[in-house]
Formats: structure tokens, C-alpha cells, sequence
């Protein structure tokens, strides 16, 4: 038994193409990425203190912020934030903070435990 086929049936024409059609899922990161965009990765530091500080996320060196500055910094909010004075010294010690998403604000100040003890302390605002 022979196929015919009928010439007046006009054959739908196929066209490729390289990119994708964007599926539910890249929809969905999109959707998300436009949610959390905004100023959700801006981080305002305060140096109340009296000294320099140098700033640190990761371990990798943002910048100096001098005594009395407020500085807005754009970074992906994970890991840490580490702060050292920029004074040299052998008892040099960070002043460490874990962030995350919920933090905006973060302030470094100075308060007195005793009346002859000072210390350094950095905190979420």
C-alpha cells in the first residue's frame, strides 16, 4: 500500500533558533533577582570614634574611613565585615562582624567599661 501525499497540505515551515525561550525557572530568578534589587547591598558605616579604620569584607580590603565619616558601601551582603585600626602596632586586634541581608546599618563606636578601660566595639545599627 503506497502513501500519497495530498500537494494542496502545506507544510508548517521549522525555524531554529539559538536562544533560549525562557522556561518557568529563569522567569522565576528574574522575578526574584527584581525583588531584591534595590539598596539591599548598600552597607552605611559609621566611625564614631576618635581613629582611622580600615574596612575590610572577606578579608579583602574596601577602604579607610576616617574619624566622624559615614560611608556607603555597595557589596553582596555575606560572610563578614572586619574593621582594624589603621594605627601600626603589635596589639592590633579586628573588630569582626557577621552580615547578612537585614543588615543596613553598622556603627563603630567607643564606650568605657571602668573608669580607666576602654574598648572598641562595632555593632548593627
Amino acid at each position: 500500500m503506497a502513501i500519497k501525499i495530498d500537494p494542496d497540505v502545506r507544510q508548517p515551515e521549522t525555524r531554529t533558533s539559538p536562544r533560549r525561550s525562557g522556561g518557568w525557572f529563569r522567569k522565576l530568578q528574574q522575578r526574584i533577582r527584581l525583588a531584591l534589587s534595590g539598596s539591599d547591598d548598600e552597607l552605611v558605616l559609621e566611625n564614631k570614634t576618635g581613629i582611622s579604620w580600615r574596612v575590610y569584607h572577606d578579608y579583602h580590603w574596601l577602604g579607610t574611613i576616617d574619624p566622624g565619616e559615614h560611608q556607603t558601601f555597595k557589596l553582596e551582603k555575606r560572610g563578614t565585615l572586619n574593621v582594624r585600626p589603621s594605627v601600626d602596632g603589635d596589639d592590633i586586634e579586628y573588630l569582626v562582624l557577621p552580615l547578612d541581608i537585614r543588615i543596613h546599618r553598622v556603627r563603630i563606636y567607643q564606650r568605657r567599661l571602668a573608669q580607666d578601660v576602654e574598648v572598641y566595639d562595632m555593632r548593627a545599627a
